[in-house]
């Protein structure tokens, strides 16, 4: 089994094309940066009703400025509403929609203001849309839903100008177009190049992880991440009862010795594949080192283990395996020893003892077999 890099290409939207490494990165963005977009959204909107003093100073009082003040202070709820509701939704690419809605939301209301001002400074637009498309960019998100947003706001900048341009004015509404066209266009490229950055570090993490938890031949855990796995399992008594599965390639040294040590890595890697295939996806299967590998069978007593030791027994003998041709495996089946009605028991030592014991008794008796030990109530 070899490490799948096709999983982490990224698709033309700089999105994972395997939707479940989307999925896990989605949720590795969440952990590192849902408060501060949380709290990045609120001061967005705590930022836009400060501009009413401005608002003030220019166009003064009355009926004018308090329906300012209100739409100011409709943009702020939104952001208040959508900061305590963004921390209850599950799927972190929901709250990301959230957030873009919420931005678009604000602009609508700026664009409602400055037609109740009938403001028709486009010098002062034109720097107020750039912080809003400014802003959209520096507010963690989804480099797609940034490019969408910041168009959309870009586009309904361009329709208003359109309908209320006025004879003679300076910048023309073309000429605001393409400055914050480029405007956009800067900020996608720079963010796409962060979010390429962000998914190629997540996908460099996910590799070290499979290196450092995984048997590179094989591409099943290794002894270090099973030992690791059992200890927890030793911890937590949910898992009860469990059993533990131990077993030996028969004859493996006159394979390598045979065929080539070729030959013997790709009989390792053949009966991992038929054992993968023929366990259940809560069972952690390892391979212990050489020719040994081992699997932990939770929530199974000792004669459910055995049942699938022997139909994994079978599987692996009815394999074909090439230049090797049949092959067999040896295994010992022990369930692990828990003091009753306390969290006391066995070390990971103990319980893998035994297991070695029951496998080589198998051995002894003849190979190809499943030895279980006898568990008395």
């Amino acid at each position: 089994m070899e490490y799948n890099y096709e999983r982490y290409h990224l698709n033309s939207f700089c999105k994972f094309i395997d939707k479940h490494i989307e999925s896990e990165f989605m949720e590795y963005e969440k952990t590192a940066s849902l408060n501060i977009v949380r709290f990045m959204m609120l001061l967005y909107g705590i930022i836009f009703i400060l501009f009413a003093y401005s608002d003030y100073y220019f166009y003064g009082g009355g009926k004018t400025f308090y329906v300012t003040l209100g739409l100011r202070s409709i943009a702020l709820v939104i952001t208040v509403i959508a900061f305590f509701f963004a921390g209850t939704i599950k799927q972190y690419k929901h709250t990301l929609q959230l957030v873009s809605f919420t931005e678009l939301a604000i602009f609508v209301i700026y664009l409602l203001n400055l037609y109740n001002l009938r403001a028709h400074e486009y010098s002062l637009q034109f720097m107020s849309v750039m912080i809003f498309i400014l802003a959209v960019f520096l507010i963690p998100n989804l480099w797609r839903n940034c490019l969408i947003t910041g168009t959309v706001i870009l586009a309904l900048y361009i329709i208003y100008s359109i309908i209320f341009r006025k004879a003679g004015e300076s910048p023309s509404a073309l000429q605001r177009s393409i400055y914050l066209g480029i405007c956009l266009v800067s900020c996608a490229i720079f963010i796409y190049g962060r979010e390429k950055s962000r998914r190629r570090q997540f996908a460099s993490e996910k590799l070290l992880e499979f290196m450092t938890i995984t048997d590179r031949l094989t591409g099943i855990y290794n002894r270090n991440r099973f030992e690791f796995m059992l200890g927890l399992w030793i911890k937590n008594m949910r898992h009860d009862p469990f059993c533990l599965v131990l077993f030996d390639i028969d004859d493996f040294k006159a394979i390598n010795d045979t065929y080539g040590h070729n030959t013997g890595d790709q009989v390792l890697m053949e009966i991992s594949e038929v054992v993968s295939a023929n366990i259940r996806d809560s069972d952690i299967f390892a391979r212990w080192g050489g020719e040994e590998f081992v699997i932990l069978f939770g929530n199974t007593a000792i004669e459910h283990a055995t049942d699938f030791a022997e139909r994994l027994r079978k599987a692996v003998e009815d394999n074909p395996n090439g230049k090797a041709g049949k092959v067999t495996i040896s295994i010992g089946v022990v369930q692990y020893r828990r003091e009753k009605n306390t969290m006391n028991g066995e070390s990971a030592f103990d319980v893998v003892d035994r297991a070695d014991v029951k496998m080589y008794e198998a051995k002894k008796a003849g190979k190809n077999r499943v030895v279980a030990e006898i568990v008395r109530d």
